[in-house]
């Protein structure tokens, strides 16, 4: 970047500031999932793992949805979840993914538990 000073001066002398330098940094890009999560088979008992791929500018912030709701501690690029039941059959997952830039929100996928 350009790096600026300045000089005051008067009757008593003349003094110059430190160097100050200005960086103008381009604008922020909101994400984009470039690599959607993909639906997942299971038997009973055990985990599922889905996983998106995003791109913008960073850091970009990731929150996985159960039907709807936001799952506590669920904030990475990939979401495992915990050991499957019969009732998880037929749950959607979506991931939100934002940054400064806005907010975008991934294609559900659906868990079978066979």
């Amino acid at each position: 970047g350009a790096t600026y000073d300045v000089v005051v001066s008067n009757s008593a002398g003349t003094v110059t500031s430190n160097a100050a330098t200005l960086t103008v940094n381009a604008a922020a890009t909101a994400p984009t999932i470039t690599t959607q999560p993909v639906s997942q088979t299971v038997t009973a008992g055990q985990t599922a793992t889905f996983s998106v791929t995003a791109a913008g500018t960073a850091p970009l912030s990731y929150q996985w949805q159960k039907n709807g709701a936001n799952i506590s501690g669920a904030t990475s690029a990939s979401y495992t979840t915990p050991a499957t039941t019969s009732t998880d059959n037929g749950a959607t997952y979506d991931v939100v993914v934002s940054n400064s830039a806005g907010t975008v929100t991934s294609n559900a996928t659906t868990l079978t538990v066979n």
